[in-house]
């Protein structure tokens, strides 16, 4: 399959049939994947979002309870702010990797932030508006997850996830950037927990086929995306 651009319309932006990126939403990247009548979340932004998402899913015909589950990447602020929300709104089931689970429920403080940057962190994500949620399914290997794989890429923080379909997409998360063109980047060292863990994930990501690659943070990279990313190591 090869894809070429992406099509919106308004201020709606459905990147492939069925793949849509949220507009307008603070924070990380937040991705709803169409199928049929049920929808997938991937990441919900900063807190504050959940109004936001919710009017672009109306806005494409779809109703609150059609998002089943959300998907958290991992446990930083931009990507789980909203998930108290979204569960509230929407019913939806919270999946996050078990490394990353007890920041959701503001039961632990991120790995990224340690010793007293990490308390002081911790401290600040009420005043944030961040409300802890409990998960509804923990993962702690890689697995089949509706129609996709979702494979552990660890660094950026111990429980990175990400997203696969065979020939077609990868939802990396924070695991990879691209930037504002669209061009693929490596992670940064000063916002990873383990550098060298974040590098050893993109090489194993390098060895997947996806054409599309959608990020945290950046741009949809568009056409033989896991080439480019075999090209930045």
């Amino acid at each position: 399959m090869r894809v070429v651009e992406f099509v919106t319309k308004g201020k709606q932006m459905e990147i492939i049939k069925g793949i849509h990126k949220v507009d307008g939403v603070r924070g990380a990247n937040c991705y709803l994947i169409v199928s049929g009548s049920e929808m997938l979340l991937i990441d919900t932004g900063m807190p504050g979002n959940g109004k936001r998402i919710i009017k672009y899913v109306t806005g494409i015909g779809q109703k609150p309870s059609d998002i089943k589950y959300a998907i958290l990447t991992h446990s930083d602020i931009d990507h789980i702010g909203s998930a108290s929300e979204i569960k509230k709104m929407t019913g939806a089931k919270l999946v996050i990797h078990a490394a990353d689970a007890p920041v959701l429920s503001g039961k632990g403080s991120s790995k990224k932030m340690k010793g007293p940057m990490g308390m002081i962190f911790k401290l600040m994500m009420p005043l944030m508006g961040f409300h802890p949620v409990e998960s509804d399914i923990v993962l702690k290997d890689s697995t089949d997850f509706i129609s996709f794989k979702i494979i552990l890429t660890p660094g950026h923080t111990e429980g990175s996830m990400s997203l696969y379909q065979t020939g077609k997409v990868l939802f990396a998360g924070d695991a990879l950037r691209s930037d504002s063109r669209g061009n693929p980047n490596l992670p940064s060292k000063s916002l990873s927990a383990n550098i060298v863990q974040a590098i050893a994930s993109v090489a194993a990501i390098s060895r997947l086929d996806f054409d599309i690659l959608l990020t945290g943070h950046g741009a949809p990279v568009i056409g033989k995306a896991s080439d480019r990313v075999k090209e930045l190591l």
